[in-house]
């Protein structure tokens, strides 16, 4: 249910949401801001208390007290120095979930086609569970590699009763707001979020943080051909994973062919690539099966 109550306030731009909505859109589009209106809108829900942007049309009438107003100013600057919504207003929805962002230091945002992941490994994990309770074997679990924000851990968790989850990254600030979103979704005792990274000899425990401008741009960093974690989680997944596992990966699209000739290396213990596609009709995700 949607509670919205209107109030007139005086001493602010006298400007209307519906107005600030248009004139922010329209500065931002001539600053070249990326999806301008729905920047202004997002920040707006964000000040206003809303649950999302959808919200906004029914309070188009009202006129912000000028704490708010004064919010929105400094929030909107920030959009105009390209620092992405997510971190200005703090949080982000994913697969129904609303998580913390964090911006300083900096943790990777999840992509909307992610969300295709998590909906590729919930049917995985369905499949697993059917063939588990005819046969009376384990349950299943989950090991991610560069959780960041623990979006597709929490998401799959709260998804599956009987699931539970192990991730790490290497970035000591996404770990410590993957616990935080853990503890606020109250899924702490599902899953373990450490500060790790893969190496050529297996996963290695770090304690050092890694900053960058805005984005944490080594959730991105597969190496020179970009494939550098891929190929080892390839290497170790026989030490790491039962026969019949899963290995399932978010890829950029020029990759491939590149990993599915990796595959063809291992192919002993991996069948062959099972390439999906994501919401926007791109080769996205790479599935594996372990023999």
């Amino acid at each position: 249910d949607v509670h919205i109550f209107y109030r007139n306030s005086s001493g602010t731009s006298g400007k209307k949401v519906a107005e600030l909505i248009q004139n922010w859109t329209n500065k931002f589009q001539k600053n070249k801001v990326p999806e301008a209106e729905d920047s202004i809108k997002h920040i707006l829900s964000s000040i206003l208390g809303l649950k999302n942007a959808t919200h906004l049309e029914y309070v188009k009438h009202q006129i912000l007290t000028p704490d708010e107003y004064q919010m929105l100013l400094v929030k909107a600057d920030l959009r105009l120095k390209r620092i992405p919504v997510q971190y200005i207003i703090g949080e982000w929805e994913f697969c129904g979930l609303t998580l913390k962002m964090r911006h300083s230091p900096s943790v990777f945002i999840p992509r909307p086609e992610t969300e295709d992941l998590v909906f590729i490994v919930s049917d995985i994990i369905v499949e697993l569970m059917s063939c588990n309770k005819r046969d009376k074997v384990y349950n299943p679990s989950c090991f991610e590699v560069g959780c960041g924000s623990g979006a597709i851990s929490l998401a799959l968790l709260s998804k599956h009763e009987e699931l539970r989850c192990t991730a790490i990254d290497a970035n000591p600030a996404a770990v410590s707001l993957a616990r935080l979103n853990s503890e606020i979704l109250g899924l702490t005792d599902k899953v373990s979020f450490s500060i790790a990274k893969l190496e050529e000899d297996g996963i290695v425990g770090l304690n050092f943080l890694n900053s960058t401008k805005y984005e944490d741009h080594l959730a991105l960093d597969g190496g020179p051909d970009g494939t550098r974690v891929i190929k080892q989680i390839l290497r170790h997944a026989p030490k790491w994973l039962r026969e019949g596992s899963y290995i399932v990966l978010e890829i950029d699209p020029r990759q491939t062919k590149t990993i599915k000739l990796i595959s063809e290396e291992c192919a002993s213990y991996v069948g062959e690539v099972d390439v999906r596609k994501d919401c926007f009709g791109v080769e996205r995700f790479v599935i594996l099966r372990c023999k």
